[in-house]
């Protein structure tokens, strides 16, 4: 009994370690209850400890009466207190980290706390107690009960007895099996139907036992195996869409280098509506990924509007000629007679499909040409119906593989995630967003020929829009660029130094008068003492946050004051706040100059035209990189200067503001290494820190975004 006793806490301790990492490492307390209750349910378990090493605080579920572990407790042996028997396991992190082949071997999980399983062995001992009382007296019974009949009887029921006293002999072994004769005599008789009876109880509660056994395991089996599968649909998706954001960034960083040393004009506004395009790409895309469980119900959100199909096709296929030549192939464009100058459509979505495809091909082809043709299949009074048609000389596809191309996170092979990277989405959301404009892909390829990818899409004509007001992009502004805002007073609340340079030269460049706050306080008061038209509220401020700050703001001002909100926070959760707050809209950062400029002339009725700019909102006035430069070297400077002191309340904002130069001028690469300190710079130790912290310097210092 000891034996199962043992094998039940040592088996049961394991299950506990490996089905609560999860839950330790995340805090989850409910998940942690959840799992340990399934546990409990098992005979004998009477409790379990867990000891996390991030938060130094035990969590005690069920009857645990030791309050420490011994200090010369052997942690691979059980222990004995108090009447209960300890069983102890170590909780490994389930987290692998991503490292190359030749690290793979040295990895080691992570140690983040312990269990500790308490077993009784008052069941035992009362079970055991039982079971050898009963069969004492059922023995003792018999053998009387014999000795009598052999007096009376004599042989007449010795072979009947043997029969009986060999069953009870085999029940005291544990053989419930076996079944007494219920014939001869009829004391003889009752006493084998009682023995029967007791057997089938026995076996009855066995089963029972084993069955609550059974279910318990059975739940925690599948609640392992969900947790392993959002685990891994997660780690599947990060470490995949990390490839398929590179492609609009590396257009981006390629022709803003290429505008320092561009002299003609024509060739400074081709590169900045290209910058502008793969920018807006790039957004939409990071939208999609972040809502893609939601458009699988309800689909994607369109803008349509009358744009110039030429120039937008020109446009795109300037970033794919670029690309192109990076690989040594030619990119060739034709476009028919019959295509329509001006279509009805949203030019992101669009933008979003060819450019995925294009991109496919180049990716895939090593050698020879990639092109898209565009043809107008069928026209009337009220639809356009245009074909889209891109052909490569790549490698091809296998034809049994392709229909499975336009599954989310799906590609030919897994060789083709190692050698070309990708996400295996973009396919999926191509094919939504073709289905969402009425249309239809296909895909034909030989292996070692090429393939050829076709949509359709199916436009509504509508009449040309009333002519926009255009603000032109040259560095010679025009009176109207510099004048739309004029009159306008603009409160921005933002605690980043540079960001504040940044925004007063974009909105001075259109007139307004801007006052700066550099938190959430400065900026309650000034908007009571001030006469301002509207309030920029950033959402993370020091002393008071924006939301708060928001609140506090519509509160105390009887008059309208419109507020809007300006945040590089993506989740929907925190934006609802600060709406909820009194903010009356949200500009995301990096900001949409276009969607900045039309949000204050709307809050404050001056016009009532909806301004475009040349570029479609492209950031037409950047700062010198130079001052981002000395700006990133002096946040560095805090930075170090905070961990040699261990301050390590201010390394958070100094982090954030970071992070804001990254996406100021998208730099991904710097990014990704400031990501990296904000994850571990809470667990490492202040010389780690300050490693990564000058591994930062020197990627600024040799990035060519500053040289």
């Amino acid at each position: 009994m000891l034996g199962n006793l043992l094998e039940t806490g040592n088996i049961a301790v394991r299950q506990v370690s490996q089905n609560t990492a999860f839950a330790i490492y995340s805090g989850d307390r409910q998940s942690l209850d959840s799992l340990s209750y399934a546990t409990l349910e098992t005979p004998s378990v009477a409790g379990i400890m867990f000891f996390s090493y991030t938060d130094q605080e035990p969590i005690i579920i069920g009857d645990i009466t030791v309050e420490k572990i011994p200090e010369n407790f052997e942690r691979a042996e059980p222990f004995e207190f108090d009447g209960n028997w300890y069983f102890f396991a170590e909780i490994l992190s389930e987290r692998t980290p991503i490292m190359d082949y030749e690290d793979s071997g040295q990895y080691e999980p992570e140690k983040i706390g312990w269990v500790l399983v308490s077993l009784s062995d008052q069941l035992m001992r009362e079970k055991e107690l039982s079971f050898f009382l009963t069969a004492a007296t059922v023995v003792s019974f018999s053998l009387l009960l014999a000795f009598w009949l052999f007096i009376r009887i004599s042989r007449t029921v010795s072979d009947p007895l043997e029969e009986l006293t060999a069953v009870v002999a085999k029940m005291e072994s544990g053989d419930l099996n076996g079944v007494a004769p219920e014939d001869g005599i009829t004391e003889l008789a009752q006493l084998s139907r009682g023995i029967n009876g007791l057997a089938t109880s026995v076996r009855e509660s066995n089963q029972l036992m084993q069955s609550e056994i059974n279910r318990a395991t059975s739940e925690l089996k599948v609640a392992l195996v969900k947790l392993e599968e959002a685990m891994r649909a997660k780690d599947q998706f990060l470490a995949r869409m990390s490839h398929e954001l590179r492609t609009p960034l590396t257009a981006v960083l390629g022709f803003s280098n290429m505008l320092f040393t561009e002299e003609s004009e024509n060739k400074r506004e081709e590169q900045l509506r290209v910058i502008q395009r793969c920018s807006t790409v790039l957004l939409t895309m990071i939208d999609d990924v972040l809502d893609f469980s939601k458009t699988e119900q309800g689909g994607f959100n369109f803008n349509n509007s009358v744009f110039a199909l030429d120039k937008f096709i020109e446009d795109l296929a300037a970033l794919f000629r670029l690309q192109a030549e990076e690989k040594g192939l030619v990119f060739n464009l034709e476009l028919d007679h019959k295509v329509p100058t001006t279509i009805y459509s949203d030019s992101v979505r669009l933008a979003q499909v060819i450019t995925n495809l294009v991109n496919n091909s180049i990716k895939f082809t090593e050698s020879g040409s990639v092109d898209l043709h565009l043809t107008r299949v069928d026209s009337d009074k009220d639809h356009d119906h245009l074909k889209f048609v891109i052909s490569d000389t790549g490698k091809g596809i296998v034809k049994d593989k392709i229909p499975t191309l336009f599954e989310p996170f799906t590609q030919e092979d897994t060789s083709i995630n190692r050698q070309y990277g990708g996400s295996g989405l973009g396919l999926s959301i191509a094919k939504r967003l073709v289905n969402a404009m009425n249309g239809e892909i296909t895909i034909n390829s030989e292996v070692n020929v090429g393939t050829e990818v076709t949509f359709t899409c199916l436009l509504d004509k509508k009449n040309q829009a009333p002519e926009a007001l255009v603000l032109s992009l040259p560095s010679e502004r025009a009176a109207t660029s510099e004048s739309i805002l004029s009159g306008t007073s603009i409160l921005l609340a933002e605690d980043n130094e540079f960001n504040q340079k940044f925004m007063v030269k974009l909105l001075g460049r259109h007139g307004a008068v801007c006052a700066i706050a550099k938190n959430g306080q400065e900026a309650i008061e000034m908007a009571e003492v001030g006469d301002y038209d509207v309030i920029l509220m950033d959402l993370h401020m020091p002393i008071i946050n924006g939301i708060e700050a928001t609140r506090i703001i519509v509160e105390r001002n009887e008059h309208y004051l419109p507020i809007i909100g300006l945040t590089a926070d993506i989740t929907e959760s925190e934006q609802n706040k600060l709406l909820s707050a009194g903010a009356q809209s949200i500009q995301l950062k990096p900001v949409n100059e276009e969607q900045l400029v039309n949000s204050i002339l709307e809050l404050v009725g001056i016009q009532s035209q909806t301004v475009k700019f040349s570029g479609e909102g492209m950031l037409a006035s950047v700062l010198p990189v130079e001052e981002l430069k000395q700006a990133i070297n002096k946040n560095l400077d805090s930075l170090e200067s905070c961990l040699h002191t261990d301050e390590k309340m201010q390394i958070r904002p100094l982090i954030h503001d970071l992070l804001g130069f990254c996406g100021l001028y998208g730099m991904t690469g710097l990014r990704e290494i400031v990501l990296e300190l904000k994850s571990s710079y809470a667990v490492l130790d202040n010389a780690k820190n300050l490693q990564q912290v000058k591994h930062i310097r020197q990627f600024v210092k040799e990035s060519s975004i500053f040289n």
